[in-house]
């Protein structure tokens, strides 16, 4: 056998490769390493997030992922693309959310509990800072408006249901006009993802109980009158 140099047998041991990695087993890292789409969406939300979507540059969004230009226009033709690939998958993790709306006992109750989800970063999507910049280009580019109105419209078709649900339950009163309320409960999310870009250091999260107590009370049936016996 050949004799081992000095330099190998003073060499530090090699490191103990990460959990999951023996036997070929991917670990999430090495996923991620792996899907390229993955890294330029993360990328770009990224920038987007600093800088908004005008303000990126598709350099920008190469130089973030680690790629080449040539390897991120295979994946994505345009910025555009990007944005449109961000939002469809924002459509797949709010039907996720539903189920917590589904799961919760009263309508307040399911709101507190996606919330709670969405700003302690339980579901990572990236609408938690991207919301505004979102809407705000879809306002602006008719094909990503076409996406978000899409994606609008079956998140708000499925709340409706859960707070038609409520009425029929009792807990909300009979007489509160079911599109009306639900103008009012997508103002007030719209205007938490702004508040928290301007506040990034509300603690929003911990804050939802609190917030579903006051919808909870909002949407209560009116008691009646109590009448004085004398």
């Amino acid at each position: 056998m050949a004799a081992v140099s000095e330099t190998a047998r003073n060499a530090d041991p090699a490191p103990a490769p990460p959990a999951g990695a023996e036997a070929g087993v991917a670990t999430p890292a090495r996923r991620r390493k792996a899907d390229p789409r993955r890294r330029v969406l993360d990328a770009a939300a990224a920038c987007f997030t600093r800088a908004g979507f005008h303000a990126t540059s598709m350099q920008e969004i190469c130089a973030e992922a680690g790629m080449s230009p040539g390897g991120l226009y295979r994946y994505f033709p345009s910025k555009d693309a990007i944005i449109l690939a961000i939002v469809e998958e924002e459509r797949s993790a709010r039907m996720q959310m539903l189920d917590m709306m589904h799961a919760a006992p009263s309508f307040a109750a399911g709101l507190t509990a996606m919330g709670q989800a969405l700003f302690s970063g339980e579901m990572p999507m990236v609408c938690a800072d991207l919301g505004p910049e979102i809407a705000a280009e879809a306002a602006r580019n008719p094909k990503l408006k076409a996406t978000f109105d899409e994606a609008d419209e079956e998140m708000g078709n499925a709340i409706r249901e859960a707070f038609l649900a409520g009425q029929r339950r009792g807990e909300i009163d009979a007489a509160i006009d079911p599109d009306i309320a639900m103008t009012l409960i997508d103002a007030i999310g719209d205007g938490l993802l702004l508040r928290r870009r301007l506040q990034p250091e509300l603690p929003l999260a911990a804050m939802m109980p609190s917030f579903g107590d006051l919808i909870a009370r909002m949407l209560a049936p009116v008691k009646p009158a109590m009448v004085d016996p004398t």
